[in-house]
């Protein structure tokens, strides 16, 4: 025989108190909205216009006293190269003006004009006549309309007007500045209300759910515990109001879910355990490097960010008569997707480098890359002549790699940008460097330098530098262990492949 039925329902206490939660989140948010577009515009207003209004106004002063400091020195001297900052000043000032004019309104806007008026005057009645008269070679003249004061009389009034500009931009500053501070204090005063407001809604919402609701739910929690810690054989029954009751079919539904999920799950481990092997060679293809040619060893060491498949690729392509290609690239991403576009990648730049030049090769590795147009890769292809002792390479977009010369570290920079089906137009150049028997090329990806401490600290070229400096004499495939192990040291987790190739002249 069943119980007694709730005389309430738990959903109606809950749209009641959503109901609240919504009007007054939709009162108060629009209040916030318009208080914060408000302020954001009289704060707009100070940082983009008055703000520079007045510093350029500033400029233009001081640029009326190069003019009026110039005319005065060649009236002075006779000397033409003392008016160059006046012939300069015009330009800049008109430039200026036309500026100020479109950050400025009203009072503002009447005061420039009239300072540039006054400006206008004091060239046209002083300043034009004494330039005529010194140009005409009656210096006397000159001097006598300085001495007659009517140009110092009108850059002072050139002066006043500059002053009176000033100021009704700074009144216009503590104006947008008190109405700025009068927008914070309403969006404190909203703040404030809205954490009351909701803080009240939540004791409501709490005073509702304690008697008949929190009590049945604990039962159900107790059960849903339960389920979690495995006894997934154990039937979930809810008691109490209507809704914790459908709660309760709902994990017992659940359940049984999680048996059909469990079964799914073993036959997708079985499925994996039969896919493993193309995985494994999917990142042989990526990492593993063929047989070396005399003259070079190499030491490389691939580490992904997710799972065991990499976006990072490396190659060595023997391309005979003593040359041998190194190949490492850094496809954006990591995961599967990554390395099936890096494995395609590695495969076109081994076919090309045996009949195309570098620069070539790129572009046309670039086609592998066209409908890709999420995906770019940095690559650093070098081209080591053991017969020539020499080192050809380009960079397209990668991290800088170092050579190794006598204990001394130079960096490689890029020669182009990287590769990447949108960048049609790119182009890439060819530098070369000497390369002797006892040099070192190291090279390595951007999970080496961007590697972060818990304290945000990049492991950076300085890290790199470190350990070469710790490994000098070693072996490569030593000093690609030593430097491995100190960027993990390092970082506190790995977020992007970590990829590293040193190659070392016999």
């Amino acid at each position: 025989m069943s119980g007694p039925r709730a005389s309430y329902s738990a959903r109606t206490v809950v749209r009641a108190v959503a109901t609240l939660v919504v009007v007054l989140s939709l009162a108060i948010g629009a209040l916030l909205a318009v208080t914060v577009v408000q302020f954001a515009s009289a704060q707009d207003r100070l940082e983009d216009e008055l703000n520079p209004a007045r510093v350029e106004l500033g400029t233009v002063l001081a640029l009326y006293v190069d003019q009026e400091t110039a005319e005065r020195g060649y009236i002075l001297t006779g000397r033409p190269d003392f008016l160059e900052p006046y012939d300069a000043a015009g330009p800049q000032i008109e430039a200026l003006l036309e500026q100020l004019r479109r950050q400025v309104t009203g009072t503002v806007d009447e005061r420039i004009s009239e300072m540039d008026e006054a400006h206008r005057k004091w060239l046209a009645e002083a300043v034009e006549l004494e330039l005529a008269a010194m140009r005409g070679g009656d210096p006397t003249r000159a001097e006598e309309l300085v001495a007659a004061g009517d140009g110092k009389r009108l850059f002072d009034q050139v002066r006043s007007a500059q002053k009176a500009a000033d100021q009704a931009i700074a009144a216009e500053q503590h104006e947008a500045t008190l109405r700025a501070d009068t927008l914070l204090r309403r969006l404190s005063i909203l703040l404030g209300f809205t954490i009351l407001a909701f803080l009240a809604t939540v004791l409501l919402g709490a005073g509702a759910f304690s008697r008949r609701v929190l009590g049945p739910l604990a039962d159900l929690g107790r059960s849903s515990r339960a389920v979690a810690g495995g006894e997934l054989q154990v039937a979930v029954r809810g008691t109490g109001p209507r809704e914790v009751a459908e709660v309760g079919e709902d994990v017992d539904t659940m359940r049984r879910h999680l048996l059909d999920e469990l079964d799914a799950t073993r036959r997708a481990s079985e499925a994996l355990v039969l896919g493993q092997p193309a995985v494994r060679a999917l990142q042989t293809a990526l990492s593993q490097l063929p047989p070396l040619a005399e003259g070079i060893e190499v030491g490389s060491q691939i580490d992904s960010a997710e799972g065991v498949l990499a976006g990072d690729f490396l190659d060595i392509v023997d391309l005979g008569r003593g040359q041998v290609a190194v190949v490492l690239g850094d496809v954006s991403g990591h995961g599967p997707e990554a390395a099936v576009v890096g494995l395609r990648l590695k495969s076109a730049l081994s076919a090309m480098l045996r009949q195309s030049a570098a620069p070539d090769v790129l572009a046309a590795v670039r086609a592998g890359l066209e409908g890709e147009a999420e995906l770019f890769a940095t690559v650093f292809v070098a081209v080591v002549d053991t017969v020539a002792d020499q080192l050809s390479y380009v960079n397209a977009g990668h991290p800088p790699p170092l050579l190794v010369v006598d204990g001394d570290l130079m960096e490689l920079e890029p020669t182009g940008p990287l590769v990447s089906g949108v960048l049609t137009d790119a182009f890439w150049e060819v530098e070369s460097r000497p390369f002797a028997p006892g040099d070192a090329l190291v090279v390595f990806s951007d999970g080496v330098i961007e590697a972060r401490d818990a304290a945000g600290v990049e492991f950076g070229m300085q890290g790199v530098q470190s350990v070469l400096a710790a490994s000098a004499g070693q072996s490569p495939a030593r000093v690609v262990n030593r430097m491995r192990s100190a960027v993990r040291d390092h970082a506190v987790s790995q977020r992007d492949d970590v990829t590293i190739l040193v190659a070392q002249r016999d």
